[in-house]
């Protein structure tokens, strides 16, 4: 028997039903004097959620479309530019032909270098590395590849520096450049009984060791950095919170199950995707790192 996930049949129904009618904006290049968002990353970064067959696919709720809402109070007719495909790594991003074609050829880093070239850049960010480290971690009962892990992170250390390096260096100065780091996805698996919890507690130093390591390499680069996992309240375990159909879990368990696809049923699954008000939280993050003193874009 499928066991109760945080959502009733009938409201994941609507919900994905609601995913399922989303189309996502085509990126467009902004007018010459159109104050502009620029996003360069994997699905995240494109707002991708699942649809009623459990497919992902980019949606218009993601936290750039609401960065640029929210942005507009300050930068009038400031428009969303993103560049993000589903599936990026620290290699494609540098190496693979972007998939918003408008933008002309190469990667995803160079049709960034291309766009910072012309002026109206108020803010650009950067979502990549994830998907190094996150494949190592598995949500059968297989637990955490060890080895895969540390060829992931070798990986992310030799190419984020340089995607960093060349998005700071093109953007200028004057153009503020905010990396993203990640939640926790994992900590879904706390649902799936007692080896569960234990692979949801044994993600957490992963996750804290991805995170650290592209701060130090986005830091290092002059990039800022807004952790999503701290709105996210990975390292919440003490604090309970009651989840329909589980009863009392961690807050951390919690929060996930309630701002991402991860513990949805059949046929979405375990979904890493956020949702629409995850994004929201997502796009919160970026906006409580760039109002900081000093830190505005």
């Amino acid at each position: 028997m499928p066991r109760p996930r945080l959502l009733s049949l009938v409201v994941a129904a609507a919900l994905v039903a609601t995913a399922l009618a989303l189309s996502a904006t085509p990126a467009r290049a902004p007018a010459d004097d159109q104050p502009y968002i620029l996003a360069l990353g994997d699905s995240l970064a494109a707002g991708d959620q699942p649809d009623a067959r459990g497919i992902d696919r980019p949606t218009p709720d993601g936290y750039v479309t609401v960065l640029a809402r929210r942005l507009r109070r300050v930068y009038r007719g400031a428009k969303p530019v993103n560049l993000s495909c589903g599936g990026e790594t620290t290699s494609t991003i540098l190496n693979r032909a972007g998939c918003e074609h408008e933008f002309g050829p190469g990667s995803q880093v160079q049709q960034a270098e291309r766009l910072l070239a012309r002026p109206g850049a108020v803010l650009v960010i950067v979502d990549v590395g994830d998907n190094d480290v996150e494949r190592c971690v598995h949500t059968d009962g297989r637990g955490i590849d060890r080895a895969c892990v540390a060829r992931g992170g070798a990986t992310l250390e030799k190419n984020l520096p340089v995607i960093a390096q060349r998005i700071r260096a093109a953007a200028g100065p004057n153009v503020r450049v905010v990396g993203l780091t990640d939640y926790d996805q994992y900590l879904a698996l706390w649902l799936d009984g007692a080896q569960g919890r234990a692979d949801a507690r044994a993600s957490v130093p992963v996750i804290d060791a991805l995170n650290a390591q592209m701060t130090r390499i986005y830091t290092a680069a002059g990039i800022s950095v807004a952790n999503a996992g701290d709105l996210f309240s990975t390292h919440a375990f003490s604090a309970r919170r009651p989840l329909p159909g589980h009863g009392t879990v961690p807050l951390a368990v919690e929060r996930i199950c309630r701002w991402t696809w991860a513990c949805s049923d059949p046929p979405i699954g375990h979904d890493d995707h956020a949702n629409a008000a995850g994004y929201r939280i997502i796009a919160q993050a970026i906006l409580n790192r760039i109002s900081r003193p000093g830190g505005g874009p």
